[in-house]
């Protein structure tokens, strides 16, 4: 054996090793996966304590108005924050990388809809579904040039079934003939990792399918109600047990009735040729008021999402909500939902097409929130702080200039010092005095008081 023989067989012997394990997991992983192609609450859609199959009841859930105004709160939200790559600079700070190719390209990712709607579109999914998918068209060097929102339900992530490759492809179906993607021709955003298909996301709409359900069912039963007897109608029956009336009288007086008193008609006078009686049906819409029963299925759709029920317009949500309180919820909003779907989509950005541009070791993607109009301080509260900080002295003019948005001034440069304070430099602090020892007051002493059999002052002892 040569030398260079000598010296590559223990790397092989490693890399064989590496293969053996990778490929162990690999297969570990695609067992587990493979007991459902799709997520769990695809292959037995029903929850526990019933049998009932509310995923088919429900669909997707995109007929649910709870849910759909979730959806869309975050669809309008969600882009309001400009995507951006950044790089550190000498100073440690990400700096923003203007006009970057990653950020046009997702800004206009083809010459069909804009950016916002790719958002738009992908958000829908990935609440939905759990997973969101892009397909990326490249050039003839390989680099992306246009990007394309695909549907969840068209494509799905495949595997050997020996475990070699986590995911050799994605099976897309656009009109029912599979077509193979490649893994890095595909952005595949995941909501977590759904623990019986490792290779997609979970849906939190599965566990919501009942609260769905209830709701839909609540809004059914109040749109028949209004539906049947929206209209409130009279009863019209004989006056006496001994009249006989058969179907074609009554016909014949509820035609003649609804004649008489119907369109440019109504008020009019009616004779009746038998005796009869009219009575008023009455009905109390308050009877069918299902408000309580529609709070609890938005409450709960709302708190799994992290979106308070007042910043979506929610009932439960409005019935105890002030103009103070609903600018603090969007703000809550923004932290419990926002920040983190856009953190997830700017790590799966940065793994899955910042490569195709740039090392995604030397760049970042990340938001930018100066204009997110929710996160700005108000005016009169900034005006007012910035104006005690300059007032108390440790705030330069210029610099509370700077951050309310004005240009500096020439003289402002220094600090305003309260008359009630006196400045002393730093090196010139001297140690502090300490405090004056306090001195005890002297004992008392006794004072002697007169004798009780002589009456004369005694002596102190």
């Amino acid at each position: 054996m040569s030398v260079a023989a000598r010296l590559l067989s223990p790397l092989r012997l490693a890399a064989k090793g590496a293969a053996f394990v990778f490929g162990g997991l690999n297969s570990f992983l695609s067992q587990w996966g493979n007991w459902g192609q799709g997520s769990w609450y695809q292959t037995d859609p029903r929850l526990g304590g019933t049998q009932y199959n509310y995923r088919e009841a429900v669909g997707d859930g995109r007929g649910s108005a709870i849910l759909m105004a979730v959806v869309s709160w975050l669809c309008r939200t969600f882009p309001e924050a400009a995507l951006q790559v950044g790089a550190e600079d000498p100073g440690g700070d990400v700096v923003a990388i203007p006009k970057h190719p990653m950020v046009r390209l997702v800004e206009r990712p083809n010459p069909y809809y804009s950016g916002i709607l790719l958002w738009m579109a992908t958000l829908a999914d990935w609440v939905l579904t759990g997973n969101a998918y892009w397909i990326k068209v490249r050039n003839g060097v390989g680099a992306p040039i246009q990007l394309y929102w695909v549907p969840a339900r068209l494509i799905e992530p495949r595997w050997p079934a020996d475990g070699t490759v986590y995911v050799s492809h994605y099976e897309y179906r656009p009109f029912g003939q599979p077509i193979a993607l490649r893994p890095e021709d595909v952005v595949h955003f995941r909501y977590g990792i759904d623990p019986m298909n490792v290779r997609k996301g979970m849906s939190l709409v599965a566990t919501l399918l009942r609260e769905i359900f209830t709701d839909d069912e609540a809004a059914n039963y109040t749109a028949s109600i209004l539906k049947n007897l929206g209209v409130v109608g009279v009863m019209v029956s004989p006056d006496s047990q001994d009249v006989d009336v058969t179907r074609d009288s009554a016909d014949r007086i509820k035609a003649e009735f609804r004649q008489k008193f119907s369109g440019d008609n109504r008020g009019d006078v009616m004779v009746a040729a038998q005796a009869i009686k009219v009575a008023t049906v009455a009905f109390n819409p308050k009877d069918m008021s299902l408000k309580d029963l529609r709070r609890i299925p938005e409450e709960r759709v709302t708190a799994i999402f992290g979106i308070p029920a007042v910043v979506v317009g929610m009932g439960a949500g409005l019935d105890r909500s002030t103009f103070s309180n609903f600018a603090e919820a969007r703000i809550a909003a923004y932290e419990s939902n926002v920040f983190p779907t856009q953190r997830l989509f700017a790590a799966e950005l940065q793994t899955q097409l910042l490569p195709d541009f740039a090392d995604p070791e030397a760049q970042e993607v990340g938001w930018d929130y100066s204009e997110v109009r929710a996160l700005q301080d108000d005016k009169n509260s900034l005006y007012t702080r910035l104006s005690q900080a300059v007032l108390a002295g440790w705030l330069q003019p210029n610099e509370a200039r700077v951050q309310a948005g004005m240009d500096e001034q020439p003289a402002g440069d220094c600090f305003y010092v309260p008359n009630v304070v006196t400045p002393v430099p730093a090196d010139h602090v001297t140690e502090p005095v300490p405090p004056p020892v306090a001195v005890p007051p002297p004992a008392l002493q006794p004072v002697p008081g007169p004798d009780r059999a002589t009456g004369a002052a005694t002596s102190a002892a």
